[in-house]
């Protein structure tokens, strides 16, 4: 989760002869932060923290640290404050730092630990927490390397707030293997300090159905030939495969490697008729024939019809 809180810098007076250093700092939850607060002034009354945690009271130095050992309030406040002498026309005047306090955030999904069905919708969400000033988070969508999209947000709402960004996407089964991620961007507006917090990768799995079987044709030969009958179709789950054909003790079929091969040894006139190949995953099945024919001289009673056998 990130977190994040923003104060602006604040000055009592137009030219509040005090420095923070560093005047913004960006501190992971439960980190140690520290800003020293400093004048080049020789007569005044004095310095000090006004802070939530880790206040400093009125000190006639010219420096002076603020120090938290682990930073855990979100709603925290903090300001460097300087007394003028007693002498002075003013009184007082303070400078409030950025502190932006994060720590990682969640990325989750509606599908089942990353496995998607293909043409189905599905929400990848970023849930930010405690972040302030919303206006100035932006959040940035990426699949693999190629930047999708930023949504930015209107709330003017100056507490922290918990934003989330959804993403809607649609599985193919081109996308299975690609990862996605967000990034939160949080611009402090001075130019040099912005805050850039990532989500780990999102890997996804997209299922599909059988693609149509390939390779599977029609065969003329001669008697005494071998015939192969190749069937394959890509599928996630990889396809499982069956052949529909009349058995006889000269036909054998092979499958692996996502491919089912059927063949015909020493081709007889038994060996005529349809092959029908069937292939199947939990998302679908297909199914296609192919008719075998035997020539040649051939002694035969009888050509027997062909049956459906599984194999």
């Amino acid at each position: 989760m990130l977190s994040s809180i923003f104060c602006s810098i604040l000055c009592g007076h137009a030219s509040c002869p005090i420095e923070l250093s560093p005047p913004s700092v960006v501190v992971r939850y439960g980190d140690p932060v520290s800003i020293n607060c400093s004048t080049s002034e020789t007569l005044f009354e004095g310095i000090g923290w006004e802070a939530t945690e880790g206040a400093k009271p009125l000190q006639n130095v010219s420096h002076l640290t603020w120090t938290v050992d682990k930073l855990t309030d979100w709603s925290f406040s903090t300001s460097c404050y300087f007394n003028y002498h007693e002498n002075s026309s003013s009184t007082q005047c303070l400078i409030t730092p950025d502190v932006v306090l994060y720590s990682k955030f969640s990325f989750f999904s509606n599908s089942d630990e990353g496995v998607m069905k293909e043409m189905e919708e599905y929400n990848f969400t970023c849930h930010i927490p405690n972040i302030a000033p919303v206006q100035r988070l932006s959040v940035k969508w990426y699949k693999g390397d190629d930047f999708l999209h930023t949504e930015t947000f209107n709330n003017n709402n100056k507490k922290p707030v918990n934003q989330t960004s959804i993403l809607r996407f649609k599985a193919t089964r081109q996308d299975s293997g690609v990862t996605f991620r967000c990034e939160a961007h949080m611009d402090l507006g001075q130019g040099e300090l912005q805050l850039i917090v990532s989500s780990q990768d999102y890997n996804i799995t997209v299922h599909y159905p059988p693609s149509q079987i390939v390779e599977l044709e029609d065969s003329e030969v001669s008697v005494g030939s071998t015939v192969w009958l190749k069937c394959s179709s890509t599928g996630n789950p990889r396809p499982k495969y069956s052949w529909d054909y009349y058995r006889t003790d000269n036909v054998e079929v092979d499958s692996e490697d996502g491919v089912s091969r059927l063949i015909i040894h020493n081709a007889t006139a038994f060996n005529m008729g349809l092959f029908t190949c069937h292939t199947w995953n939990d998302m679908g099945n297909v199914s296609k024939t192919a008719r075998v024919t035997v020539k040649g001289n051939q002694s035969i009673s009888k050509i027997k019809n062909i049956i459906p056998g599984k194999h």
